[in-house]
């Protein structure tokens, strides 16, 4: 059993964390092209990966697509194949391929149908799946009242009550992060022609919940915490 816990009292530092599992393997970074900030694709390079990828439902020759480029450059990465996928559609799967470990963050929260979406990645991860995600504490409480984020529930968030939505809203403006559809306007709606859309905010839940969708969807977790600044959450997990 590989020995990659990285978990500390100021949380879970996935970047280690991914060096130390991808040596000799092939890894794709799926849905990380946004602004590069949070690619994952050089850090596996670093780490010695056979074979790497992006994959993303950007339009091929975008500007992100060509700032990655240009960012690979940089970091003088070559080589990264750039595969262009809906990896919740039904063809996301066969689109994608097999990889040894697969990398997505920043992606769960934005999507309608989270059991297509875990179960796409689960079908194209070999052995590892790294999954991050911005999460609610298990507990909100401020001026407009208390809201409980428990283990076993998620809020629908375009369904939430006026109430528990100035719960939320307030608790996002404290830490300073806009959510569409919440406290920040979703300016396409959640619908178009009749059909559920990515960029608002669909989903609300704790990192417990999280961990524990993916002991559902059949793998095994070996690693999973909160990130060093306490937004978001890291399940590592394993076939």
């Amino acid at each position: 059993m590989d020995q990659i816990s990285q978990t500390g009292r100021a949380g879970v530092h996935k970047r280690p964390i991914l060096r130390k599992i991808v040596r000799g393997k092939s890894f794709v970074d799926v849905g990380g092209l946004w602004k590069t900030l949070g690619e994952m694709v050089t850090t596996a390079v670093e780490g010695g990966a056979s074979r790497v990828a992006m994959a993303d439902i950007q339009a091929p020759g975008n500007e992100w697509w060509v700032k990655f480029e240009a960012h690979c450059a940089e970091k003088g990465v070559s080589g990264c194949e750039m595969i262009h996928v809906d990896i919740c559609a039904p063809e996301g799967p066969s689109k994608l391929g097999k990889f040894d470990v697969v990398h997505c963050s920043g992606i769960m929260y934005h999507v309608p149908d989270l059991f297509h979406f875990l179960g796409n990645l689960v079908e194209c991860a070999n052995e590892y799946l790294m999954l991050g995600s911005v999460v609610m504490p298990d507990s909100i409480e401020n001026e407009f009242g208390r809201l409980d984020f428990p283990e076993d529930a998620a809020y629908l968030a375009p369904l939430l009550s006026s109430s528990n939505a100035k719960i939320v809203s307030a608790y996002l403006d404290s830490i300073n992060m806009k959510a569409a559809g919440l406290n920040s306007p979703a300016s396409r709606g959640f619908f178009v022609n009749g059909r559920p859309i990515f960029g608002p905010w669909w989903w609300l839940f704790s990192g417990t919940f999280m961990s524990r969708l993916i002991h559902l969807v059949g793998m095994e977790v070996v690693e999973e915490g909160p990130t060093p600044d306490g937004r978001g959450y890291i399940v590592v997990a394993r076939h």
